[in-house]
């Protein structure tokens, strides 16, 4: 298992396993800028194409090879799980992420993952359990003895809204959805701070531009990256975003690196106590994707 941080993953892309481009994007001839990608056998897969993509995903992983690219593998349920396990090759992909993660399966899955300690795993919460405090405290105590090899805890907003009857307009951020974005904070507030990785939900409206511009913004001020993508077009626009300004780099190395315990800039008072875990975000956001105002 190679070590992957979560500032890395970028805009991770759900791409179908019956898409006619998988391969060519896993070999880094399309899609050059994408950092990580989940190769999907859930809900973006018809039942009746599971026998095809099985085929198809069993020669793509006998011939991968490790590159730059980092990828997942969404399996249809925890059967399908088991016999991705035994694919040749399985080693070469990172890891999995594993739909409709909560009480009820989430035993069985990590049974499986303290024999296969050499994946990184991104549950995703999607099911009734992110209604309840109590399930979502369940779920974060079970995973703690994994923690190193939880990447990320994905949100499956798109199934949230689901089981409330709701579909969010192309003109909405998830922050102005507020059941969604109650149980978003939920789990911000309960994974993050027993420092567990969080994502933002995928923004389905691929031409809404601004409206995903906004949402950025706000996953930024919640200190929530790795957002899910589900084209291709979305990608650059989320990595840019994750790009720092000259002065956020500034204060960030002079907290880091610098002995003040307190200075002012910009008519704000830094804390070094306070603002270091802020300003680490900040320098690891620029080695991987670098200064947005550079000339």
């Amino acid at each position: 298992m190679r070590k992957i941080d979560y500032f890395e993953l970028g805009a991770t892309l759900y791409i179908p396993i019956m898409h006619k481009n998988l391969k060519l994007i896993l070999k880094r001839k399309k899609y050059t800028f994408l950092k990580s990608v989940v190769i999907c056998l859930e809900d973006s897969t018809a039942e009746c194409d599971m026998p095809k993509g099985m085929e198809k995903l069993e020669k793509i992983v006998a011939g991968l090879q490790i590159c730059e690219l980092k990828i997942f593998i969404r399996p249809r349920n925890i059967e399908n799980l088991k016999t991705l396990l035994k694919l040749k090759n399985i080693d070469a992909i990172d890891g999995f992420a594993l739909a409709k993660f909560d009480t009820s399966n989430i035993a069985e899955y990590l049974s499986i993952f303290i024999k296969q300690n050499h994946f990184y795993l991104m549950p995703i919460l999607e099911t009734k359990d992110v209604f309840s405090t109590l399930k979502l405290t369940h779920i974060m105590q079970e995973l703690e003895p994994f923690k190193k090899r939880i990447l990320v805890v994905r949100t499956g907003g798109e199934d949230i809204l689901s089981m409330l009857g709701m579909i969010r307009s192309c003109e909405k951020t998830i922050y102005e959805v507020l059941p969604l974005y109650l149980i978003l904070s939920s789990i911000i507030n309960l994974f993050k701070a027993n420092a567990f990785n969080v994502s933002s939900p995928v923004f389905s409206c691929f031409q809404a531009n601004n409206t995903l511009k906004q949402e950025l913004e706000s996953d930024m001020e919640h200190q929530i990256f790795n957002k899910t993508s589900i084209h291709p077009k979305q990608v650059e626009i989320i990595q840019e975003s994750y790009k720092v300004t000259l002065d956020e780099k500034f204060i960030a190395s002079k907290l880091l690196n610098e002995g003040l315990a307190i200075f002012p800039h910009n008519n704000r008072m830094y804390e070094k106590s306070t603002h270091s875990n802020w300003a680490r975000s900040i320098m690891k956001r620029y080695k991987n994707y670098g200064i947005k105002d550079a000339k």
